[in-house]
């Protein structure tokens, strides 16, 4: 729960391509960093997901000072959220 800055790039997780067990599997995601009140950093650099940001970052429970999302695919629901 200390945990201050996290790198999770280059996921393989398509989220194009939905199945039930993906989206599972993107809640847990963010139901695990929000379990993280002292996260600060955030990489997701290179992973999958388009439109899905909202879902992964709902859960944090404190803003962040810092979240890299290069080459993500974002969509214009992604801006919209950030």
């Amino acid at each position: 729960p200390e945990l201050c800055s996290l790198k999770l790039q280059y996921s393989n997780v398509d989220v194009r391509r939905l199945t039930p067990e993906t989206a599972v599997g993107i809640r847990c995601l963010a139901g695990q960093l929000g379990m993280l009140p002292s996260l600060r950093e955030l990489n997701l650099g290179s992973s999958r997901l388009s439109g899905n940001l909202r879902q992964i970052l709902s859960d944090l429970r404190a803003p962040l000072e810092s979240l890299e999302l290069a080459f993500c695919s974002l969509v214009p629901a992604d801006l919209a959220f950030l």
